[in-house]
């Protein structure tokens, strides 16, 4: 998709992070933007930012994205203000700290039905609009964590749903590049973001924060800004894969020739 002005694009977690600076970046295209987040604060204060910085139209939504009442509501409201969604961003996630056997069910839950739960509802509502249009590109914001699930610790529920939403990616390539919807996956390592603060959004049903003390894991960390553009070139190139570091590649190669070994025996 070469060229993005006047099209329309729909950023999950487009508050904050990522998400917001991919915002900024579909701002310098002139694209009209759909920004969503559970918190109406920092949507609005993003939302003026985001016009500010150039784009025609920006539409900030309320959106629980693991909620499919919720994702059906912002659907629905797009439709009415935009039309066809051509961008889709599924960019929002959250992540608890601790090991494995202190996890409580209802931290496994949240996780999930953010971080997978999320991306799965709204492919299911807007890729077979794509689908039967024949146009539009998807976004999903993947992580080294579910790429190499041993070498990210403490996030057990993050890194298996992050390898969990590549893996959908992936599949969806086989078919959707059939029907002129780009899929591109994106393998986010050390990016500064408030994903660590993720315990503030955790709805009440889901019971109070997982509180664990976790060492500051240490990392090559880049700005939200560079991951965007990298996505954004994604997009307009339709590749398959974004990686946001490069020096990740042979950690990558070792653990997947572990793999590899065990068809040898």
């Amino acid at each position: 998709m070469k060229d993005l002005k006047g099209k329309t694009a729909v950023i999950t977690g487009g508050a904050t992070g990522i998400g917001k600076a991919v915002a900024f970046e579909f701002a310098k295209d002139s694209m009209n933007i759909v920004i969503a987040s559970t918190n109406q604060e920092r949507l609005a204060e993003t939302a003026k930012e985001i016009e500010a910085a150039g784009a025609p139209k920006v539409l900030p939504i309320v959106c629980d994205v693991s909620d499919r009442s919720s994702v059906k509501s912002l659907h629905d409201q797009v439709a009415k203000t935009f039309g066809p969604v051509d961008v889709l961003v599924l960019n929002a996630g959250v992540t608890t700290s601790g090991e494995f056997a202190r996890h409580r069910e209802r931290d496994w839950d949240w996780v999930y039905d953010v971080v997978l739960g999320g991306v799965v509802n709204f492919v299911q509502l807007y890729y077979p609009e794509m689908y039967e249009r024949k146009s539009g590109h998807i976004v999903i914001t993947g992580s080294q964590a579910g790429m190499v699930p041993n070498w990210f610790t403490l996030h057990g529920p993050y890194t298996s749903a992050k390898s969990a939403v590549m893996a959908l990616g992936a599949a969806l390539q086989a078919e959707s590049q059939e029907h002129g919807v780009g899929i591109t996956n994106v393998i986010v390592a050390g990016t500064v973001t408030d994903i660590m603060k993720s315990e503030r959004s955790r709805p009440e049903k889901y019971g109070d924060a997982l509180v664990s003390e976790v060492k500051k894991r240490e990392a090559r960390r880049i700005p939200a800004s560079d991951t965007a553009q990298m996505i954004v070139e994604g997009i307009k190139e339709n590749k398959l894969w974004v990686a946001t570091h490069p020096e990740l590649k042979d950690l990558t190669k070792g653990y997947f020739d572990h793999i590899l070994a065990a068809y040898d025996r």
